[in-house]
């Protein structure tokens, strides 16, 4: 009997194995693991970074499609600027044209109403806030 209870649990075994490894592969059409679903970032936030003149404040637009987001970002005595970027998982990467030609790139990660990163080519730190 106790031989019998066993065969039936590891077949039990094995098949699981064999559903969660198909399931896998259905989510996975390429064979990449899965990816994480993009965090829901679209609205307003409050930025603050870093920069080599000091710190600088900015409110963010930004309109979200899946993983794409773009929209404004606003800074006293600059006006406004384009954004477009990404976001992946809780990663996000965007990049801000300051002028014809010059732009900055914002990377870091979301954490709920909070974001935060460095900016190349300057490596300052950015933080922003949910408004």
């Amino acid at each position: 009997m106790k031989m019998l209870l066993s065969v039936v649990a590891l077949a039990g075994l094995s098949l699981s194995c064999d559903i969660h490894q198909h399931v896998h592969a259905m989510m996975t059409q390429d064979g990449a693991a899965p990816k994480s679903a993009a965090a829901a970032i679209a609205g307003q936030w409050q930025m603050s970074l870093q920069t080599p003149h000091g710190p600088m404040k900015a409110a963010l637009q930004v309109k979200q499609d899946g993983t794409k987001i773009t929209g404004t970002c606003d800074v006293e005595h600059m006006g406004s600027m384009a954004l477009a970027g990404t976001v992946d998982g809780k990663k996000i990467s965007f990049t801000i044209e300051v002028q014809e030609g010059q732009k900055i790139t914002f990377s870091g990660t979301v954490d709920g109403k909070k974001m935060n990163g460095v900016t190349e080519p300057e490596g300052g730190d950015w933080s922003a806030t949910r408004i």
